[in-house]
Order: structure tokens, then C-alpha cells, then sequence
């Protein structure tokens, strides 16, 4: 009889498990905070079109397409790989450019700095408005990487340039809600 009890006892703890197991399973997942992938997506298509769009008639080399995430309790990345300046194809093939136009490749990309650094601040800001699902708090944040011809002279020019800002500050610029000269207030700039 004890025998009986034990295994019906075992039997009903088993069965209150299985079913505990499938409640719990048929529970659907907390849903993933921040952007969806529709909003991600629009603003790497955004950023494409203003990097396509930014000189015609002396355009970037956009190299990539912009590659963004949201990364939980930061906020929103977003990275790209560009020329400063697009050279025709098969410029320079057979390994000789004067060094006159190497200098002026070199000039060229240094002049077009503070013009990019504008750039992806008008970017930053426009993201902003696109996020709706992004939290105040969080940031965005825009890499560009920058790539040229091994031949090339590289000083004062940065492999890289990232600028972020939190969402709340970039929708007041947005606004016209800061003193001009304001935003690069708001901004923390990485130069490398």
C-alpha cells in the first residue's frame, strides 16, 4: 500500500512538472527592447543616401553600405567604410601617380574633414527623429572608417571618425532648441 501511495505521489509531482514545463514553455518570450530591425534598416538606408548625395560633383567613395544595431542599454551604432574623395576606376592601375596628384588626393581629403564631420552630425540628428523606439537616454552612434591607396600620404588624416550623441540632446538640435554652435556641445567626438 505505502508502495501505491509513494508512486501515485511520484506520478502526480511528475505530472504537475510536465505541466508546470508546459506552461512556462507556452509563455511567449519578452519581447526584444529598442529599435526593430524596419527602423534600423531605414536609417542605414538614409545614411547610404546622404554619403551618395553629400558632393556631386566631388562624391565620397562609399565602399560599404552603412551596417547599424542596437546594442540593449547603449543605444544605436552605425558603421561605414568611405573614400574621402572618389578617384575614377582604375586610377593609378600600373602603380604610377605623379606625386603632384598624390599631394592633391592628400590636400583634397584634408579640406574635406570639417565638411564630413558636418555631415555626419546632419546624420546623427536625422537618426534621431527615425529611433522612435529608441529611449531618450540612449545614444547613436556613427563610425565612418576611412580607407585610401597605399601610395597615399596619410598625415593629419584620421583612420577613423565616430560621433555620438544621446537621443534626447540630438531631437532638441533637431528642434531648434540649442544656441547655434550648440550641438557640437552635445556631441562626443572619437578622431583616430
Amino acid at each position: 500500500m505505502r508502495h501505491l501511495i509513494r508512486q501515485t505521489a511520484r506520478d502526480l509531482l511528475f505530472g504537475l512538472t510536465l505541466s508546470l514545463a508546459a506552461a512556462v514553455a507556452a509563455q511567449p518570450a519578452a519581447p526584444l527592447s529598442g529599435p526593430p530591425a524596419p527602423e534600423i534598416e531605414g536609417v542605414q538606408k538614409a545614411c547610404d543616401a546622404a554619403i551618395r548625395a553629400y558632393s556631386i560633383d566631388a562624391p565620397m567613395d562609399h565602399l560599404l553600405p552603412t551596417h547599424g544595431l542596437y546594442v540593449e542599454g547603449y543605444g544605436a551604432v552605425f558603421v561605414t567604410d568611405v573614400n574621402l574623395i572618389a578617384l575614377p576606376p582604375l586610377w593609378g592601375f600600373g602603380g604610377h601617380i605623379a606625386p603632384g596628384e598624390l599631394k592633391r588626393i592628400h590636400e583634397t581629403k584634408l579640406k574635406r574633414l570639417p565638411g564630413v564631420r558636418q555631415l555626419m552630425t546632419q546624420m546623427l540628428i536625422d537618426a534621431s527623429k527615425a529611433l522612435v523606439h529608441l529611449t531618450p537616454d540612449e545614444n547613436i552612434l556613427l563610425q565612418f572608417n576611412f580607407y585610401g591607396m597605399e601610395m597615399e600620404d596619410r598625415s593629419g588624416l584620421p583612420k577613423s571618425m565616430s560621433i555620438q550623441g544621446k537621443k534626447k540632446d540630438l531631437l532638441e538640435a533637431a528642434a531648434g532648441k540649442m544656441p547655434a554652435g550648440g550641438v557640437s556641445g552635445i556631441l562626443k567626438v572619437r578622431v583616430e
